[in-house]
């Protein structure tokens, strides 16, 4: 066993030594400290400059050129590298041979479906060269079909309008000659001859407001005499002897009531109503008046007929000409 460490075995030597190390440092104090951080900060210093210049140096192209494929571990990386490209560099080069066959065929087939697709494209372009023609074809002949209809339809409605307008106006004639009002056949004159004939249906519808017949105005006629309004009304054999008398014997001595019977036996209206308008004493009696305005709407009336007859006997337009549809 070790004995027991005693104080009193240390020798006076150990005790002096410890002193002037002691005291060495004691005399030394902060001039030491700061001798010591001056070396340290110049080592940090240095350790700098060199970091600096070795990044400076790998970054510089000539260093990545020329120094570092001779770098041991850069150098087997880049022989592993190298292997690998020369792999895939032998694998090209084995499949060169086949690339450019497959490459003509492809080719060739595409070729061939461009001509195709351009043989195609010509053969619909006929096809649609053929279908607009047909097309135009087509349309000419429904065109001259309508025309032609249209032609059909205005001569049948021609002669429809011809025919309404004769069974009008026949209708009119014997309503006038019966002395018949015409307001059921006014709206039918009005509609057919109203646009190129106003005056002549005007006429009409003034003799429709007050009808009168050629009869009624030779019974009137025969009621009046040369003496006037004053005298006596004769009997019916002193007027059926005076009828025959201005009948037959009528001249230019008798007077304008007997020259216009004589008229109006005959027919003559117009005649008979200018025999009575000569005469300046009898204008101013009011039944010859009103006999006169009666037989100027009669004979307007008949004159209106007369011009109506004639436009609805009128002949009918030629159809236009329609050229025959080409087939």
């Amino acid at each position: 066993m070790n004995d027991p460490f005693d104080r009193s075995d240390i020798g006076e030597s150990s005790l002096a030594a410890t002193e002037r190390l002691r005291a060495r440092l004691m005399t030394q104090g902060p001039a030491g400290s700061q001798q010591t951080s001056r070396r340290g900060g110049f080592a940090w210093a240095i350790a700098a400059a060199l970091f600096a210049f070795a990044a400076g140096l790998i970054a510089n192209p000539w260093f990545e050129q020329t120094v570092r494929g001779r770098l041991p571990f850069v150098a087997a990386a880049s022989n592993g590298e190298a292997d690998a490209l020369e792999k895939r560099l032998a694998a090209l080069e084995r499949a060169r041979p086949s690339a450019p066959a497959v490459a003509s065929e492809r080719l060739a087939r595409t070729e061939a479906k461009v001509e195709s697709s351009t043989d195609q494209i010509q053969r619909d372009a006929e096809r649609i060269d053929e279908l607009n023609r047909l097309l135009a074809q087509l349309s000419a002949r429904v065109a001259a079909e309508e025309a032609r209809d249209a032609s059909v339809v205005a001569t049948a409605q021609g002669a429809a309008d011809r025919a309404e307008s004769m069974l009008t106006v026949l209708l009119l004639r014997r309503a006038v000659e019966d002395g018949r009002p015409l307001d059921a056949l006014l709206p039918a004159t009005r509609r057919l001859f109203g646009e190129q004939y106003a005056d002549e249906v005007a006429a009409l519808e003034a003799l429709s407001a007050a009808p009168v017949t050629r009869a009624q105005l030779a019974r009137q006629l025969a009621g009046l005499s040369d003496a006037g309004p004053g005298s006596t009304r004769p009997d019916w054999w002193q007027a059926f002897m005076r009828r025959v008398e201005t009948t037959f014997s009528a001249g230019e001595g008798a007077g304008p009531v007997v020259q216009a019977q004589g008229l109006m036996a005959r027919g003559n209206l117009a005649a008979a109503a200018a025999a009575l308008r000569r005469s300046a004493a009898l204008r101013g009696n009011a039944t010859v008046r009103g006999w006169l305005a009666a037989a100027d709407r009669l004979l307007a009336g008949e004159a209106a007929l007369v011009a109506l007859e004639a436009a609805a006997a009128a002949p009918l337009p030629a159809p236009a000409t329609v050229p025959a549809p080409t087939r």
